[in-house]
Order: C-alpha cells, then structure tokens, then sequence
C-alpha cells in the first residue's frame, strides 16, 4: 500500500499550541517512565535504586554485593524495554483503530493520546540525534547511552542496536504522519514536534528536573 505522501503547508494555530503542550508534556513523561523501567528492574533484582531526573541510582545491594555484568545490563535493558513496549503497545492501537484515523478529518483527544503513546519509540531515534550529533560536536561518540551499554555487553560494534532501533523509531514516526495524521494537520504536527520536543527537553533538563526530582 503507497502512503499518502502529502502535506499542505497550513497552519492550525489552535492545534499547534495543544500539540506543542503534548510534545512538552510527553518529553517529561517519557523520560521519568523510562528511568522508571531502570527502577523497577533494580528493585526487582534487590536494589536500593531511586530515581532522579535524568538517571536511576541503583548502587547498593539488599545482600550487600556488588552488581553482577548480567544484573547491570538487566537494569540496564529494563528502561528502552519500557519506552519500547510502550510505544508498540500505542502502534497496536493505531493499527486496531486504524479505520478511525482514515476515516477522520481531523483528529479527536483519544487518537491524539494513541498517537503519543506510538511516539515513545521517538526516543530511539531523538537518542541516535543526539549520538551522532556528540560526534560533530566534541569529536567523539557518546559512551554512556543505555543501546550502547547494551551492544557492549552483547559484544556488538556500539552503533548496532542504537542504529537499529532508531531505524524503527523513524519508521514508525514517518508511518504514523502520512498514515495516520489526517493531511490537514500534518505540518502542524510536525511543527509541534520540533518546538514541543525542544522545548520539553530543554526545560527538563535545563533545571526543572532537577527542582522536581534531584
């Protein structure tokens, strides 16, 4: 099947400031559920862990030893599982309710909520964004990112698995605008997406995270 491969270069004023609050919002809750991910493994495993706003701490053990190179890519696995699932669980719902998005000339609160729910596996691509971007910019590959921790352990060159899952993530980011963004809305969304997603960003990690959640 082609996509419709179409946007018409109107702005919906309205819609964009929603959308850029959504993007914001969404920036915020991806990544304090994502650091969740890394909670919930840590604990499962017997971590005193608590999260702040950029990371999960999960140094000490109940029993008192140190991490295993197993348990550490576990926690490790347990946050790009959580953005992951949450993401497919929004395509499944995009694809089950797809007669409704096809069908609709603009787009209602429950198919908006679907489609951010699908963009958690934005994350993916945002990270590799960001990867590459390091590069140009000091010379060298970020080193601590969660994909490349995990190629590490999974003896991989370290751009295999974040390469590939932002591969899908922008798959799936470019399937849900000209699939499922009625045409009328599709340039106000991608407007919202760069000005929500920046600006979501910069304000959580620019000091409001850190307010919130030392």
């Amino acid at each position: 099947m082609v996509l419709p491969i179409q946007i018409t270069y109107n702005v919906k004023w309205q819609l964009l400031y929603m959308l850029i609050l959504g993007f914001m919002a969404s920036t915020i809750i991806g990544t304090i559920s994502h650091e969740a991910g890394h909670y919930i493994t840590a604990k499962a495993l017997g971590y005193h862990a608590r999260i702040n706003y950029m990371s999960t701490i999960d140094i000490l053990l109940i029993n008192g030893k140190l991490t295993d190179p197993k348990e550490r890519m576990l926690i490790t696995l347990g946050g790009p599982v959580q953005t992951i699932l949450t993401g497919t669980i929004g395509l499944v719902l995009l694809f089950f309710f797809r007669r409704s998005f096809q069908s609709a000339s603009k787009l209602n609160l429950k198919q908006w909520l679907i489609i951010f729910i699908t963009l958690f596996w934005l994350r993916q691509t945002a990270n590799f964004v960001i990867w590459v971007s390091n590069y140009f910019i000091n010379g060298q590959f970020l080193t601590r990112g969660d994909e490349v921790k995990l190629a590490r352990y999974f003896g991989l060159p370290e751009a295999t698995i974040v390469t590939i899952t932002a591969l899908a993530g922008a798959i799936i980011l470019f399937t849900v605008i000209f699939k499922f963004i009625p045409i009328a809305q599709r340039f106000t969304f991608i407007l919202a997406g760069l000005f929500g997603g920046i600006a979501g960003y910069l304000l959580w990690f620019g000091g409001l995270g850190e307010m919130i959640m030392p």
